[in-house]
C-alpha cells in the first residue's frame, strides 16, 4: 500500500493514544470529549486497515470460492471486526449517556471499567502496532496468530467490560442527590 496510507492510519492511532491518554487525567465533558475523539479516530484507523485488508484478500482470492472468499476475510479481519464493534458499542454509550458522564451522577465502577477498557485496547493498539511493522506483515497483510489470538482474547475482554459499562449506565445512575442519612 502507498507509504502515505500507512503514515495515515498511523498518525490516527497516536492520536487516539494520546487522546485516551488525555481522558486519564480530565473529568467531565473534556473527559466526553477526549474519549469519543479517541475512539473516532481508532474506529477511522481500524476501517483504513480494513479496507487495505480486505483489499489483499480479494487479489489473493480471485478464482476461489465464495465460501473461501468468506473465510479468508473473516480470518483476515475478524480481530479487526470485533474491535470496531466494542468500539461501536462504548461509543454508543458515551454519546447516549454524556451528561450524565458530564455531570458525575453515575457510579464510580463506570469510571474503573471505563479505564479498564481503554487499557485493554491500548494493549490492542500496541499489538497491532508492532505486529504491522514486521517485514511479514508488510508482505502478505496478514497478522500472527498469536497475536490475532491475543487480539481476540483482549476483544472478549473488551465486551465483557462494556457490558459492564452498560449496566452501571442503564441501572446505577444518581439523580445528583444523596438520600443516604446515616
Amino acid at each position: 500500500m502507498n507509504n502515505w496510507y500507512s503514515l495515515v492510519y498511523k498518525a490516527l492511532i497516536y492520536a487516539s493514544v494520546i487522546l485516551f491518554l488525555i481522558s486519564f487525567w480530565t473529568s467531565g465533558n473534556t473527559t466526553i470529549g477526549a474519549l469519543i475523539s479517541g475512539y473516532s479516530a481508532l474506529t477511522l484507523s481500524i476501517l483504513m486497515i480494513l479496507i487495505m485488508l480486505l483489499n489483499n484478500v480479494m487479489t489473493t482470492t480471485q478464482g476461489k470460492s465464495t465460501f473461501e472468499t468468506i473465510t479468508t476475510i473473516l480470518m483476515a479481519a475478524g480481530p479487526f471486526l470485533l474491535m470496531l464493534a466494542v468500539i461501536g458499542f462504548i461509543l454508543y454509550l458515551i454519546i447516549t449517556y454524556s451528561k450524565i458522564i458530564g455531570e458525575g451522577r453515575i457510579s464510580n465502577g463506570y469510571y474503573t471499567f471505563s479505564n479498564i477498557s481503554i487499557i485493554l485496547f491500548l494493549l490492542q493498539i500496541y499489538l497491532l502496532y508492532s505486529n504491522m511493522d514486521t517485514e511479514k506483515f508488510k508482505q502478505t497483510y496478514k497478522l500472527s496468530s498469536i497475536t490475532s489470538s491475543l487480539i481476540y482474547l483482549l476483544g472478549v475482554i473488551s465486551t465483557m467490560c462494556a457490558l459492564i459499562l452498560y449496566t452501571i449506565l442503564k441501572y446505577f445512575t444518581t439523580d445528583g442527590f444523596s438520600t443516604f442519612k446515616g
